[in-house]
């Protein structure tokens, strides 16, 4: 390591920039859901369908595609997902079942297993790594892990190896910029005497190291037909506090029921089918279609993101109609 790879620390008038730089709003790689220079982690039980949530996010974010229909891309993004156990036919034929459904766009989705031979705790692995992405996936956005444990030699339990994968993995975002997604083992169920399982309010797996080390996570739990996501940690105040999804085994792709959706949720749902058919609509419709009370209609329609998305066309025996605006919105 030399002096010169060591960047200067921020004091003066490069200090005053930085505050004044850092007003502005995290990037928004899935509005409501994903920023960039973030770091997500889902926690789940084996089984409970993990890699299949991330495989279908990842073939969304680089399609461009609303992540689980709801939460809007602006842009198609750079993805790599890197399946670190197991053969990566696996994660191929899960590929192919949703290339039924939606669009592979093969320019922007790498994938591999191959980096299963690094361990983060050997520092000379994690300089490869970083070379690695450089050159396999230049320019990436988004970089799953699927799973995190099998980078790390004698797991993350303990605070050395699970300091040394922090460490590593904050390299790399340094290096590359991208978002990190983590799919997460929970920790072993427990019983109680008569044989019952103890639920626990956060199962979580591994050193406080890691659990520092993440700006975001979510226990992904078996509820009903498919599995809910329940916000643990949220370093910005970005995420929903809970997404819960209806899984298709069809399709092997998870949606929001529209019932579960929040109120503002509704309104945004609503309001692309109507950029698409590019039908005119008053405050009724809206109303008829979400089922949202007077109030709370007129609280999400105040809001910055979807006034800003309204043209007001006229009004017509005291109704007002409206017409959605093809231009992009400004992401607050």
């Amino acid at each position: 390591m030399r002096v010169d790879n060591i960047g200067q620390v921020l004091t003066g008038q490069p200090l005053i920039e930085a505050m004044s730089a850092i007003k502005n709003k995290r990037k928004v790689i899935a509005e409501g859901f994903l920023y960039e220079q973030t770091i997500l982690m889902i926690a789940a039980d084996p089984g409970t369908g993990k890699s299949t949530v991330s495989t279908q996010v990842a073939v969304e974010l680089s399609a461009g595609l609303p992540i689980f229909g709801i939460y809007k891309v602006p842009k198609p993004v750079k993805v790599l997902y890197v399946q670190t156990e197991r053969s990566l036919m696996e994660l191929i034929e899960r590929l192919e079942i949703i290339h039924k459904i939606m669009p592979i766009v093969k320019e922007n989705l790498y994938i591999t297993s191959e980096y299963q031979m690094f361990n983060l705790l050997n520092f000379e692995h994690v300089k490869v790594l970083i070379e690695c992405i450089l050159r396999d996936c230049p320019g990436v956005e988004v970089i799953f892990i699927d799973p995190i444990y099998p980078m790390v030699s004698g797991g993350l339990s303990k605070d050395e190896p699970a300091s040394a994968f922090t460490k590593g993995m904050n390299l790399v975002q340094k290096a590359t910029g991208a978002i990190l997604w983590y799919n997460h083992h929970t920790v072993k169920p427990s019983y109680s005497p008569d044989g019952a399982k103890m639920e626990k309010q956060d199962p979580f797996y591994g050193s406080q190291w890691l659990k520092a080390h993440v700006t975001g996570s979510y226990y992904m739990k078996e509820q009903g037909e498919g599995v809910s996501l329940i916000k643990k940690k949220d370093n910005y105040n970005l995420m929903p506090h809970q997404i819960d999804l209806e899984y298709n085994p069809e399709t092997e792709l998870c949606t929001i029921p529209f019932d579960k959706m929040p109120a503002l949720d509704k309104v945004k749902h609503y309001m692309t089918m109507r950029k698409i058919d590019q039908k005119e609509f008053t405050f009724k419709d809206i109303q008829a279609q979400t089922h949202l009370c007077t109030r709370t209609l007129r609280e999400c329609m105040a809001s910055p993101n979807v006034i800003s998305r309204l043209i007001s066309i006229n009004t017509n025996h005291n109704k007002r109609l409206y017409k959605i605006s093809q231009d992009e919105p400004k992401i607050t």
